[in-house]
């Protein structure tokens, strides 16, 4: 989320209040709840509905997962099975897309054994580019993907991702952040659709 969209919503909201600061963290899911209910942050985003019971998760949109592959080793692999042999660039730990990425790979026949488990999608698709092997990527991700230098597969098979944003239910964000949360739906869809940025 953070290279894929981020950067149009900060954008959009700088035209539109550019007399409000904003500070932009990274934080890993298990961290969210406790920087929600102190306040920390004002609201979060995130794939998969957030399990805190004080945590409300509100639904932005949905999508399809997609295999991605370099289309160097994707024009390379042998037209049956293309994939069997190719390695996996798996996610560590308890990331919600490592059950999917396993899943594929296990249809797929891919090799056994420990293989390349990196922390990021980010790090996990740069390696990707390099040809390296292939992993799975949310729907913005597939979106700003190059079709020259990559192939991206839609995995029916697989339940639909969704996108959420978060905030306590104690407490709701501040006026700044409610403006912010209210423009997440159109950008979202115009980044989906593929169209341009409004004019502020």
């Amino acid at each position: 989320i953070t290279h894929e969209f981020l950067p149009r919503l900060l954008h959009h909201h700088a035209a539109q209040h550019p007399q409000v600061g904003v500070e932009v963290r990274t934080i890993h899911q298990d961290q969210m709840t406790q920087a929600l209910l102190t306040r920390s942050v004002d609201f979060g985003l995130g794939f998969y509905k957030h399990p805190h019971p004080q945590v409300a998760s509100d639904l932005l949109v949905s999508g399809q997962l997609f295999l991605a592959v370099a289309a160097s080793v994707w024009g390379q692999a042998p037209r049956t099975a293309r994939l069997a042999k190719v390695p996996v660039i798996r996610l560590v730990g308890d990331d919600p897309m490592r059950q999917s990425i396993d899943e594929i790979a296990h249809r797929l026949g891919s090799p056994a054994g420990p293989g390349i488990q990196v922390q990021t999608s980010r790090l996990a698709l740069d390696l990707v580019r390099l040809g390296m092997g292939w992993t799975v990527v949310d729907f913005l991700t597939a979106r700003g993907l190059d079709p020259a230098q990559m192939v991206t597969l839609e995995l029916h098979e697989l339940a639909p991702m969704s996108l959420y944003s978060y905030q306590a239910r104690s407490s709701p964000p501040s006026l700044p952040a409610t403006r912010m949360l209210a423009m997440l739906p159109v950008l979202l869809h115009q980044t989906l659709s593929g169209q341009h940025e409004p004019r502020a």
